[in-house]
């Protein structure tokens, strides 16, 4: 646990160092309870809270009901997942729905496993206080690449991936975030994890540390 404290304290000095006048610093925190149902389907619920405005501003939050089915033992499994996304507006808090499918491919290679992920969003908008979304539904196509990699005697798995985001009613990629970091398994039921992630967005960039704890049932 003091490594992963010393794991983060970097991470925000690395962080605070990169960040431009023009560029955001912010944070993700998490907490996830996940239980598995049989052998092929796991739940999951999860609660993030966002933070913006090098960490003064709360942003979001996101309360996620997901679920997860395998498909291909070890190699393919299929996901869908529903999202309520609380939104800080400068004078009222908005309220967003958000479903969620996802596909996932993964090979392992030694200690190495190699993942492919595709994923399909559609954000529906309270118009109560307007829409800023031109399309309602908002739908997104996301591709994400990732690497893990095992330390089996201390059970830590750092990691490294890139999230492309491709708007539909746009026709366009406008987006790419760039995340490393590590997961750290303290036994059977609980497991923490740290990280830091580049939002590269057309009109600003945002630099997140990620901080998130699981505690599986």
């Amino acid at each position: 646990m003091k490594g992963l404290m010393k794991y983060v304290l970097l991470l925000l000095s690395c962080a605070a160092l990169s960040v431009s006048a023009e560029d955001d610093f912010g944070g993700n925190i998490s907490v996830e309870l996940s239980k598995k149902l049989s052998k092929k389907i796991d739940i999951s619920l999860e609660e993030e809270v966002r933070l913006t405005q090098n960490m003064s501003h709360f942003d979001r939050l996101a309360s996620t009901l997901g679920a997860d089915f395998k498909l291909i033992k070890k190699h393919l499994k299929g996901g869908v997942a529903y999202s309520a996304l609380l939104y800080n507006e400068m004078n009222y808090c908005l309220l967003n729905h958000r479903a969620i499918a996802t596909l996932t491919g993964s090979a392992n290679a030694g200690n190495f496993e190699f993942s492919l992920r595709a994923r399909y969003q559609a954000t529906f908008q309270d118009e109560s206080y307007g829409n800023s979304h031109k399309v309602n539904p908002k739908q997104i196509v996301r591709g994400k690449a990732s690497v893990e990699y095992e330390f089996p005697q201390i059970k830590l798995y750092p990691y490294i991936s890139a999230e492309a985001y491709y708007e539909v009613a746009k026709k366009d990629c406008n987006r790419v975030k760039y995340a490393v970091g590590a997961k750290k398994k303290i036994d059977r039921h609980n497991s923490v994890s740290a990280g830091f992630l580049f939002d590269d967005k057309l009109k600003s960039n945002i630099y997140y540390v990620q901080i998130g704890y699981n505690y599986k049932f």
